[in-house]
């Protein structure tokens, strides 16, 4: 058996004999688990032939070649995630248990120890230079990426047809926009919401008839909007508020349905999101959340409108369509760059993204990989490559994502008598 690389080379043929005295020679078929999270040992294993490689839930790891010593138990202990240590391809293997180590010669053990040292640091010196490169590439790319996508968005501002078709679009109920800017205040009350909301009869009767309906359950008959308010809280009946507004803009289609229970869906999970970091702010984000995919919902109408330019209209940028909109709306600036910059988390970091209003990005983002999650447990979320960075931007570095997920469906949970059906529905089938 041959040990020509690595470690063995540094060893006489009395030493290599040794070592084979000892240990145990292992031949594994690629695939093949070495050890397990189940099967763990403490001792050495020394590649003679063939690879290693990392198997873990989230994540790659370099493989190991020929005259690599590593420490099992070092390996699953360094991420939760391993779960097994496979052969790479058809492999051979020594296996050095610490009984074995300690039958060694001091001299003997030494080597060994000392080679594991020194092939730790190696290891760990060239993934820092490989994770400095891929960084410098990573950020070059996110620069040209910014760089591109501002600069369309700059044409479409400054685009004719863009702003006439923008133009036919029905507004919100100017109500709705007062409200959305009260947000942003200190004067939010029950009785300044229900002023500005009994300033238009229609909204206010379709509100009651919303709160009244199957849709969402309630069973005494509400018939006075500051009841509503006290019955259901602010945001519940701000949402309504807005959805039924957000509806007016629309056509009853089925594009517009799945966009629109979407958001819905989402504008609860960014209210249950900011109550770990920013409760202040918790209404604004839900109704950022609701009016996010707006841009798509425009896009949809732009198109049957003017059928002959589907494939044209198709190549339109949706967050900066809906983002426009909002703006020609007078929506708040924080509504409408937290929309326009929404796709950004998937190729930037949240201290790279051009807009002051990080924190709600990266609340929208969250949301979007927690709402994915839950609906589908199975999804890597490999679309969202800085998740981890997000979640920490967010405040919540103290817990993982699935810690994130139970809390926002226990708090889900607790609010299924005045959720919404599409929501309730939602909560009901995956809240434990």
């Amino acid at each position: 058996m041959s040990m020509d690389t690595g470690f063995g080379t540094n060893l006489g043929e009395k030493q290599r004999m040794a070592l084979y005295n000892v240990g145990k020679v292992k031949n594994l078929s690629q695939g093949e688990a070495l050890i397990s999270r189940a099967q763990r040992t403490a001792g050495y294993c020394l590649i003679l032939k063939g690879s290693l490689q990392i198997a873990a839930l989230e994540g790659n790891f370099p493989a190991f070649g020929p005259g690599d010593l590593i420490s099992e138990q070092a390996i699953l202990d360094s991420d939760a995630s391993i779960s097994a240590i496979l052969a790479g391809e058809a492999s051979r293997v020594l296996l050095l248990s610490e009984v074995a180590l300690r039958a060694l010669s001091p001299d003997l053990q030494i080597a060994v120890f000392k080679h594991a040292i020194n092939f730790s640091t190696a290891k760990h010196l060239k993934l820092k230079r490989d994770m400095a490169s891929i960084d410098l590439k990573r950020l070059s790319l996110s620069h040209h990426l910014i760089n591109d996508s501002r600069k369309r968005a700059a044409k479409y501002e400054h685009s004719e047809l863009l702003l006439n078709l923008l133009k036919r679009i029905p507004r919100l109920p100017i109500h709705v926009i007062q409200l959305t800017e009260l947000l942003l205040s200190d004067e939010v009350s029950t009785r300044r919401v229900t002023e500005l909301a009994k300033q238009d009869p229609s909204l206010v009767g379709e509100v009651l008839r919303e709160i009244n309906s199957t849709h969402y359950g309630i069973r005494q008959k509400v018939s006075d909007l500051y009841y509503a308010i006290m019955l259901m809280g602010f945001n519940e009946v701000y949402q309504i508020l807005v959805s039924s507004g957000l509806r007016r803009t629309m056509p009853d289609s089925e594009n517009f349905r799945e966009v629109y229970q979407h958001s819905l869906i989402l504008s609860y999970i960014s209210f249950e999101l900011c109550q770990f970091h920013d409760k202040q702010h918790a209404s604004l984000m839900s109704t950022i959340s609701l009016l996010h995919d707006l841009g798509k919902s425009t896009v949809f109408l732009i198109e049957k409108e003017n059928p002959k330019l589907s494939f044209f209209v198709q190549l339109l940028d949706p967050p900066k369509m809906g983002a426009m909109l909002l703006e020609r709306w007078n929506i708040p600036k924080v509504v409408c760059e937290t929309i326009e910059y929404q796709a950004y988390p998937g190729f930037s970091l949240p201290w790279e993204i051009p807009s002051e209003f990080k924190e709600h990005i990266a609340i929208l983002h969250l949301a979007h990989a927690v709402y994915e999650k839950i609906r589908d447990k199975s999804n890597d979320l490999r679309n969202y490559p800085f998740l981890t960075e997000y979640k920490n931007f967010c405040g919540i570095e103290d817990k993982t994502l699935q810690q994130v997920i139970e809390q926002v469906l226990k708090g889900l949970k607790a609010k299924v008598p005045i959720l919404p059906g599409e929501v309730k529905k939602f909560v009901l089938a995956n809240a434990p």
